[in-house]
């Protein structure tokens, strides 16, 4: 009874933490936010002035802002209309290797409408006297659209896979509840850990730099957002049944091996020898096998080693092997390494394996087994998928 309600008061201190994370995460992206459109705004307000300034022929002011707007301002759209709103000019609204697209502009043009106050542009006389003016429209630039919707995204992510956790608790008995629960907690954290920490990186850059390179931001912030999306799928896959397409077991395991080869000591020698082979996966899922079979490969030769990846076909099956030099595996934990919660590192927590497990036999109807283990010579984990017709 006791551990029964120790059970609810944590699941609900958890529920408390990860909605404090949330809309802290939220609170402090909105700041980030408005900050960021106050600089956007002071630039187009400058923008403005700059064009009032040649309208009116006051060369004398212009060089004050050719350089602080003219270079600056390579990503927030920008239209400028008479007063009757015909379309004088426009930046940053095609692509430079486009046509001239009138619907795109007029597109555009409706948007900013709905999104800010035009900027007004006076045109005086040679005595001083208004005698007519222009507008300058805007909107968000791409970064700060991207950095808008990131805080969202995100907290529908860790949502998604807490309900994922969730389901998979469920349906499985109670011990095993428990150890994946704990295993799944921290897989999440490292799964989120690199992306997140890099968009963090980017609010703060964002935040201590007055001009930023807009273009570098949004491609490495839209890079962290895919690999999000890519833990996205692997989550929602676990928690569903996965749809299995035809593809290239080859290329898969390649991307996968060349993403982690990058983060691991030059000492460890990766030799890949991959047939071409076509079969129906989920791409997601069996990509995730695959980087964890080959992290298990890189803890156990530790330091330095040799790692060898097959992937062939013998007697109507698909065969994929990971062959290291590494410490090695008792006999007697030949099957008990897939089990949840079992590990034999002092850091890790048992789930690598046993995630690989459940994709490959629930999901692919295949077996994953250790084939034979020398210590410090070599251990070999086979996968063993039957050919389709």
């Amino acid at each position: 009874m006791k551990n029964i309600k120790y059970q609810k008061k944590l699941r609900w201190l958890f529920i408390i933490v990860v909605a404090i994370f949330i809309l802290s995460l939220l609170h402090f992206s909105k700041i980030i936010i408005s900050e960021i459109k106050k600089r956007e705004t002071s630039t187009i307000e400058r923008y403005a002035k700059f064009i009032e300034l040649v309208t009116n022929n006051e060369y004398n002011l212009v060089t004050l802002f050719a350089d602080d707007i003219l270079i600056e301002n390579h990503t927030i759209p920008v239209i400028i209309t008479d007063k009757e709103k015909n379309i004088i000019e426009h930046k940053n609204i095609l692509n430079e290797d486009s046509e001239g697209s009138k619907e795109k502009i007029m597109e555009e043009f409706s948007s900013m409408q709905n999104q800010y106050e035009p900027i007004k542009i006076n045109i005086y006389d040679s005595k001083g006297d208004i005698i007519d003016y222009q507008f300058i429209y805007y909107k968000n630039s791409q970064i700060l659209d991207i950095i808008i919707v990131a805080p969202y995204f995100i907290s529908a992510l860790i949502i998604l896979i807490l309900l994922s956790i969730y389901l998979i608790l469920y349906y499985s008995n109670k011990s095993e509840k428990d150890q994946l629960w704990t295993g799944l907690a921290k897989e999440t954290a490292h799964q989120l850990g690199t992306p997140l920490s890099s968009l963090i990186a980017w609010n703060e850059y964002i935040k201590s730099k007055s001009k930023i390179y807009k273009k570098q931001a949004s491609s490495e912030v839209e890079k962290d957002l895919k690999r999000l999306k890519i833990i996205t799928d692997r989550f929602s896959g676990i928690g569903s049944k996965p749809k299995l397409k035809k593809r290239n077991l080859k290329n898969i395991i390649s991307n996968n091996i060349d993403y982690l080869k990058k983060r691991i000591s030059s000492e460890i020698k990766t030799n890949l020898n991959l047939d071409e082979v076509n079969y129906e996966i989920n791409e997601q899922l069996f990509g995730w096998v695959i980087e964890n079979l080959y992290k298990n490969s890189i803890d156990a030769v530790g330091k330095n080693g040799k790692i060898n990846i097959k992937l062939f076909e013998k007697n109507n099956k698909i065969i994929v092997e990971f062959t290291d030099s590494g410490i090695g595996i008792k006999k007697t934990e030949f099957k008990k390494i897939f089990n949840p919660g079992y590990t034999t590192k002092t850091r890790g927590w048992g789930l690598g394996l046993a995630l690989a497990y459940r994709i490959i036999s629930h999901y692919h109807k295949g077996i994953i087994y250790v084939k034979e283990s020398i210590k410090n010579i070599k251990t070999t984990i086979r996968i063993e998928l039957m050919k389709q017709e």
